[in-house]
């Protein structure tokens, strides 16, 4: 009779152990992406001054397109954890006001990963479950360089230097299942990007150092691939 309850006891673990390892699953994503920067920076400021009384100058940071990865752990039904990563875009900027006429001034390309938590809204229509995600974004820019008309519209060759950036993120989003286990997986992402800009240009007389402070408040739409496991 012993061996039967325990028998029975080692039986029931089992379909328990089973039953929670059906609910962790593991997806894998890759798609594109279009990143909508909505940047706002004020004007640049000059040691020494530069433009004339009561001119201005500022610069605009462009959109960008590229390829991202995503990996989710759903530790539950409803909860997963995510991270989801990108090949750095390249952002162009271009000058305005009274650098306008320059044009394209200066390229960076942005590292950026963040991770979310995420909540699933299951079975709300056949195969279709939409997600919300609140994380951490981190966004590291890298290859900095100012163009032959920045160099132009800044008097000489110029160091572009761009500081790191913590922030909150959030998205919205779907999973489509195409098959039992390939999704179609799209969201809509933000996150709170600011970063320092010094740009410093080397002139016969001297070095000219240039500040600005970029808010950025990008807007990423992605489509992808999801396949999970």
């Amino acid at each position: 009779m012993q061996h039967k309850t325990i028998l029975s006891a080692l039986a029931l673990a089992g379909l328990g152990a089973a039953a929670a390892a059906q609910t962790q699953t593991h997806t894998v994503t890759i798609g594109g992406a279009f990143i909508d920067v909505h940047s706002k920076a004020p004007p640049l400021h000059s040691t020494p001054p530069t433009l004339p009384p009561g001119a201005e100058a500022r610069i605009e940071v462009d959109d960008a397109k590229t390829v991202v990865f995503g990996y989710e752990y759903r530790f539950t039904p409803q909860w997963g954890l995510e991270a989801a990563l990108g090949i750095p875009p390249e952002h162009k900027t271009y000058g305005r006001d009274f650098i306008e006429a320059f044009g394209h001034i200066s390229s960076v390309k942005q590292v950026a990963p963040t991770v979310f938590v995420n909540y699933h809204f299951n079975d709300v229509l056949p195969k279709f479950s939409p997600f919300v995600g609140l994380g951490i974004n981190y966004t590291k820019f890298t290859d900095a360089r100012s163009t032959p008309s920045g160099n132009a519209a800044s008097g000489g060759p110029t160091r572009i230097k761009l500081s790191d950036s913590w922030g909150l993120a959030g998205h919205v989003g779907f999973s489509y299942e195409l098959a039992p286990q390939w999704s179609l997986v799209g969201t809509i992402a933000t996150a709170k990007v600011k970063s320092d800009v010094t740009a410093t240009t080397t002139t016969t007389t001297g070095d000219i150092v240039r500040t600005t402070t970029i808010d950025f408040r990008p807007v990423a739409y992605t489509l992808s691939v999801g396949y999970s496991f």
